[in-house]
């Protein structure tokens, strides 16, 4: 009982427009399985146990496996209701969400009726050797805009990375919205001011890798990636 209340207060907290919004107690069992819970302390003034669990929401996109969470949550019982309260940072809730979205596009898609694909002709990408994939995008390639260079139509501007090396199906979803595109190169510009007045430039840069490994790139779809860059801007601000 206790878990199934963990499990629709998150749903709750994904919001309306998410794709866990319908899904009943047993469906979200199945796309938020949560395992090893257990007790961490007791507090015997007002009867509340504080708990951990590994929440890990499968994907099933490919190349993607699942989103790992530790959950702390509180569990009591007052005035013979159950009561739990559960706090997931806003970052965890984008791969939840992600994860979940994988998972009821992938089931929608297999009770729809089979059409046949048109062939496409693919190209090859030539991959910067440079590039490193872990990172999802060189810490070089983001760099703060030359007041020197004559401004650009708004509609032109790219995002901070080179297209032509996106890899991902993340980065060519930026490439492909002007708004991501914008929003890439905006939380770029924040990242460059951060990195520059930081102590520690090093560990900024890093903290920037893992949020587009963690965050950015376990996005399925566009609404995801506007949300993830929403969330850093306002983090890097």
């Amino acid at each position: 009982m206790t878990l199934d209340l963990v499990r629709s207060i998150i749903q709750r907290e994904l919001g309306a427009g998410s794709a866990a919004a319908n899904l009943s107690a047993e469906q979200l069992r199945s796309v938020l399985p949560i395992s090893l819970a257990h007790p961490t302390s007791f507090d015997e003034k007002i009867s509340r146990y504080s708990c951990e669990a590994d929440l890990a929401a499968p994907f099933n996109n490919p190349g993607q496996d699942v989103y790992k969470l530790r959950l702390e949550y509180t569990s009591q019982a007052v005035n013979g209701q159950h009561l739990a309260e559960v706090q997931v940072l806003p970052g965890d809730l984008i791969g939840i969400g992600a994860a979940i979205s994988s998972n009821v596009r992938s089931q929608t898609q297999a009770m729809a009726p089979a059409a046949a694909a048109p062939v496409e002709e693919s190209q090859a990408v030539d991959v910067d050797p440079a590039y490193d994939s872990a990172m999802s995008t060189k810490a070089d390639d983001y760099q703060e805009p030359n007041s020197d260079e004559p401004l650009a139509d708004a509609a032109s501007i790219g995002p901070s990375f080179d297209c032509v090396n996106a890899s991902s199906a993340v980065e060519q979803m930026i490439c492909a919205d002007p708004d991501l595109a914008r929003l890439d190169k905006q939380t770029a510009e924040a990242f460059g001011v951060v990195r520059a007045r930081s102590m520690d430039p090093g560990e900024v840069t890093a903290s920037q890798g893992r949020w587009r490994r963690t965050v950015r790139d376990i996005c399925a779809d566009e609404a995801c990636i506007e949300q993830a860059y929403q969330v850093r801007l306002a983090e890097l601000n």
